[in-house]
């Protein structure tokens, strides 16, 4: 995670160093609402807690997604910028970690697309992805299969090493429930809110992604 340590302690537009002095002003406990109030108030103490308290789970999150350092590095940036633009948008019913993790996918997806054009423009057609289940990759889920996933890195602080490799070899779309399920410890409803999808494809994302991982784990002798 060396990457993301460095990635989050330099000074950026929104980071934790420059405005780390500014906040004083704000209630210690406030909560993410009560910031966001603030910031719409015209307070950036508001953004600044806000970006201090998110920005390392968002990076990880981003880092998942887009198994690039550098790309995970500019899409947070980025998706801090866009959560000031649309900040009177923001629905305080909701959690605010789930709207912000909904505009960081977003952002992540654009960024795929744009890559996959590049692609084409440079008249180099990518070809239809497939995971290793067979199922077509949609243009996130290719960008995240084209190499090795740093995800390993994150769930290697917390498993073991080979049960980390296998969890990382998973299909995205299994990895990426598992995650917010169990890493970021968002509900399931939230989940679907934030993948757009029913919630009976979340619950079955879910158990198939955890049964999936058992069974390799059992072919890999771990439960010996």
């Amino acid at each position: 995670m060396m990457a993301a340590t460095s990635a989050l302690t330099r000074p950026y537009p929104f980071g934790p160093v420059r405005l780390r002095r500014r906040w004083m002003s704000l209630p210690a406990t406030a909560t993410d609402a009560e910031l966001v109030t603030f910031a719409r108030r015209g307070a950036s103490d508001g953004i600044a807690r806000l970006v201090e308290r998110y920005s390392a789970r968002l990076y990880r999150y981003l880092l998942h997604l887009t198994s690039n350092p550098a790309a995970a590095d500019e899409l947070l940036q980025d998706t801090w910028l866009r959560v000031v633009e649309r900040l009177d948008g923001y629905d305080s019913r909701q959690p605010f970690l789930a709207w912000l993790f909904a505009i960081a996918r977003h952002r992540a997806i654009d960024l795929a697309r744009a890559r996959a054009r590049e692609t084409r423009a440079l008249g180099q057609p990518a070809a239809a992805a497939e995971n290793e289940e067979g199922e077509r990759l949609e243009p996130l889920d290719a960008v995240a299969a084209a190499g090795p996933s740093p995800l390993e890195q994150l769930a290697a602080r917390e498993l073991e090493e080979r049960v980390a490799r296998l969890f990382a070899r998973l299909p995205l779309h299994y990895r990426e429930v598992l995650t917010l399920r169990f890493h970021h410890d968002f509900s399931l409803e939230e989940i679907a809110r934030l993948l757009d999808v029913p919630l009976s494809t979340v619950k079955t994302r879910v158990q198939r992604g955890l049964a999936l991982l058992r069974q390799r784990a059992e072919s890999s002798g771990l439960n010996e």
